[in-house]
């Protein structure tokens, strides 16, 4: 933590692709809500070397596999702040253009996201936030993605 705060976390799920002769790294987090962006900044850069541990790991194990990396969560960032410019040089996200989900009431800014890794690997089928105004005080965001092969 860079200030007294809630501690905050990855949860990573490691996923075997048989048919692809490759493995598939979910990653979900919620990063943290205070205004001043250290913490989400720092947080961006621990997911970004986690990360990148993941794919040295996998290549070690079998160079000729590129492991494939997706992460989702309320990232509490906009589209423009640093803490996305810091993912942004390691992840593509799922929109290019900013999809809004929040407040759930009449979303106006986008804090929710898909982001992946390699982005050549990926085709974006379609990005949406669902209407769903109930469950979350966000919109949930779905992302479609097709696998493109090597």
């Amino acid at each position: 933590n860079v200030e007294a705060g809630e501690q905050r976390g990855v949860l990573a799920v490691r996923l075997e692709w048989p048919a692809e002769g490759t493995s598939l790294h979910f990653l979900a987090t919620h990063l943290d809500h205070r205004r001043d962006e250290r913490e989400r900044i720092a947080s961006a850069e621990a997911i970004n070397e986690l990360a990148g541990k993941l794919v040295e790991a996998a290549k070690t194990a079998d160079p000729k596999r590129e492991p494939l990396v997706v992460l989702a969560g309320d990232l509490n960032a906009t589209p423009e702040s640093k803490p996305l410019a810091k993912l942004a040089e390691q992840w593509r996200s799922a929109s290019s253009v900013p999809q809004p989900t929040i407040p759930v009431d009449r979303p106006l800014r986008q804090i929710d996201y898909v982001l992946f890794r390699p982005a050549a690997r990926w085709k974006v089928v379609s990005t949406t936030v669902l209407d769903e105004p109930i469950a979350s005080d966000h919109r949930p965001i779905l992302a479609v993605l097709e696998l493109v092969s090597e």
